[in-house]
């Protein structure tokens, strides 16, 4: 660099830094989530993503597409949950509609971890029996006082919680005379999630369970495969009729 602007490529290098950083930091976590999860599918149990405002993209993402696995959805696809992420006690709506069991699994993922949508999602699933897997910046959340009534963040109320690194306000760079630029929770979040994925599926065939991942409708035989698959979680996942 040549001043003190960042450019499009410094951006990309410190993307890649905090991803191979997430290696040490999470990847006893990643280890535990994966076969959290996988047991869950194994016993016939289901994923629920959620996340409001811009970590929906995440939960969306990482459920329902080529690669994943099929025995996940996302919890609502409606864009109104962004705006009232700071309501408490929508917990329960959010999750009722989606059926969630004792013995599933509920991601929740929050870049902050302060406003009470998603504490309230994640102890409501906890009341239902379910596993909660939260995903965020602990920096971020310990930057910041909670906006829940009692106090509570995402990362105090979840089973197991995937600390994403990134620093506190989303940015990954202060340029001289303009606000800070280069957000970062989604795609470390992504690839938290997709981690897990990958780790879900290596226990599942470790544990002589062939995973039920769907394949890419633009590959030969793709059709078919996701069909069979439809068929067999459409009852715990209704959307799927019109996928």
């Amino acid at each position: 660099m040549t001043d003190d602007q960042p450019r499009g490529v410094d951006y990309l290098n410190s993307i890649a830094d905090l991803i191979r950083s997430r290696v040490d930091a999470c990847g006893e976590q990643i280890a535990k989530a994966g076969g959290l999860v996988g047991r869950c599918i194994a016993d016939g149990g289901i994923i629920h993503m959620f996340g409001t405002g811009h970590s929906r993209l995440v939960a969306i993402d990482a459920a329902g597409r080529a690669a994943t696995v099929a025995a996940s959805h996302s919890v609502s696809s409606e864009e109104w949950p962004g705006r009232v992420e700071r309501v408490e006690g929508l917990g329960e709506v959010m999750l009722g509609p989606s059926d969630v069991r004792s013995g599933d699994v509920v991601v929740v993922v929050s870049n902050s971890g302060i406003n009470p949508l998603p504490i309230d999602v994640a102890v409501d699933a906890k009341a239902k029996g379910a596993t909660v897997i939260g995903l965020g910046s602990v920096a971020h959340s310990q930057a910041n006082p909670s906006r829940h009534s009692k106090g509570r963040r995402l990362l105090d109320v979840c089973d197991l919680f995937l600390d994403t690194g990134v620093p506190a306000g989303d940015a990954l760079f202060t340029p001289k005379d303009t606000d800070a630029v280069g957000a970062a929770s989604t795609v470390l979040a992504a690839s938290l999630i997709h981690a897990v994925v990958v780790e879900s599926v290596r226990w599942m065939s470790d544990n002589s369970y062939d995973p039920p991942v769907w394949r890419s409708r633009n590959l030969p035989g793709g059709d078919e495969h996701n069909t069979a698959l439809r068929a067999r979680y459409l009852d715990r996942i209704p959307e799927l009729r019109w996928s």
